[in-house]
């Protein structure tokens, strides 16, 4: 190690220059794994109530910054679908700087900030500005930007009230597809119509006494029995030109013997009972593997 004492000034400021840049790209490794926590629901997992509160004893982080760096998080890393495709990030140019260790923490936050109020093409902008200057400085420039767009804007009146929309939400946690919608009065009473006949309790003898599953289990398996009966419909929408159709990877040895398990689109593994059968009624399509297991 130099002995700071040794180096000229010039020496001794580009050196910590570089240690900041160093700090800001491990930061930025940091923020990566923490994304990747906060996909595989790590509180459920270890029995938390949130990922903030999974940080405050892990890193000894108090809350309000456990959350600051979540939401950085979210912010500059790519977001898997639940069908396992990946997305950029929500700031793929503020992304591409924190990675070469060009910005702190603190200009994510500032950079979020401005985003909110001025259109996304106006990003690189915004990021040059941090790249040049420290957040308190970008935050006043960002606040002059978006008066420069929106000055000729007419005067704001008080919105309508927007009509309630569907809204759906999925995602995966602990190999299971969590599933939250709010419908609308129609599409509810709809979607009651059509989940309520299949989940009515079902013994299948009268010695056999009630139906043993709870209210929550029997809607369950109905919306289950609703997406088979849907995949067996005429009319399936199209995805990329293609019906919808589930994709399932094993080798076939493994489903012969009845052995090891299959894998999803989104790296999830399926018991190979489960996949026996749905083989029933699948079409098989043989792939061929190279040697590292990459599809010829």
């Amino acid at each position: 190690m130099i002995e700071t004492r040794l180096l000229s000034t010039d020496e001794l400021l580009r050196s910590l220059v570089d240690e900041v840049t160093e700090i800001r790209v491990r930061e930025n490794a940091a923020l990566q794994k923490l994304a990747e926590l906060d996909r595989r629901g790590v509180a459920a997992e270890l029995g938390y109530k949130d990922l903030p509160h999974v940080l405050r004893h892990a890193v000894r982080w108090d809350l309000h910054t456990a959350r600051r760096w979540i939401a950085n998080a979210a912010l500059l890393t790519n977001e898997i679908t639940p069908t396992g495709s990946e997305l950029a990030p929500v700031l793929p140019l503020t992304a591409e700087a924190v990675a070469e260790g060009a910005l702190s923490i603190e200009h994510v936050g500032v950079v979020a900030e401005i985003m909110k109020t001025v259109p996304a093409e106006h990003e690189v902008t915004v990021v040059g500005y941090a790249r040049d200057f420290e957040p308190a400085t970008v935050r006043r420039l960002g606040t002059k930007l978006a008066y420069t767009i929106h000055q000729n804007d007419p005067e704001p009146r008080d919105p309508k009230p927007a009509p309630p929309g569907n809204q759906h939400s999925m995602f995966w946690k602990n190999g299971k597809l969590e599933i939250r919608a709010k419908l609308d009065k129609v599409t509810g009473a709809k979607y009651e119509a059509l989940l309520d006949p299949l989940a009515k309790p079902r013994p299948t003898t009268a010695d056999e006494g009630p139906d043993p599953r709870s209210r929550e289990e029997r809607e369950g398996d109905a919306l289950a029995e609703l997406v088979d009966l849907m995949l067996r419909a005429d009319q399936l929408p199209e995805h990329g030109g293609e019906p919808v159709t589930l994709t399932l990877t094993m080798p076939y040895e493994d489903l012969a013997n009845q052995v090891g398990h299959a894998t999803l689109d989104n790296g999830d593994r399926v018991p190979v009972e489960q996949v026996r059968e749905l083989a029933c009624n699948a079409g098989i399509i043989p792939m061929v593997l190279g040697g590292a297991g990459q599809p010829l």
